[in-house]
């Protein structure tokens, strides 16, 4: 058996144990973190996380209203069977997205920020998913 002066020793068992209670495990953000070395990119990163409603929707009212004048504007020039240039209709979306929606980011701002925005990623969206037919970017077929 065990001599007395052994028994206060801690055994095998309560070592394990003990070393189990003290690791401490670290709580997992809320967010998954980003590892964005510049200042800017963090505070993008930052207004990104924090949008509201309202600005939700100024974004949407922007995208919609840039789609609906997109497709009064091009309209007419893709159901014609001899299509003819569609600079003028580049131009003058491309003014109107970036160019109005420019100087409602920039020059304006506030709540006005989102809508302009919205204007312009209606544009870049628009390009991509038509391969640039609805906002005039492409080649005439």
């Amino acid at each position: 058996m065990a001599d007395p002066q052994e028994r206060d020793a801690p055994s095998l068992e309560d070592e394990i144990f003990a070393v189990a209670q003290s690791v401490q495990e670290e709580p997992e953000p809320a967010h998954p973190r980003l590892r964005l070395r510049s200042e800017r990119a963090l505070g993008i990163a930052e207004r990104t996380r924090s949008l509201n409603g309202r600005e939700v929707g100024a974004i949407a009212a922007g995208f919609g209203l840039f789609v609906f004048v997109d497709f009064v504007m091009m309209y007419a020039p893709l159901m014609t069977s001899r299509r003819p240039s569609l600079l003028p209709q580049f131009v003058t979306l491309l003014v109107l997205a970036f160019g109005l929606g420019g100087l409602l980011m920039w020059k304006v701002g506030g709540r006005w920020r989102p809508f302009g925005a919205g204007m312009m990623l209606a544009w870049v969206f628009l390009t991509l998913v038509s391969v640039g037919f609805l906002t005039g970017v492409s080649v005439t077929l």
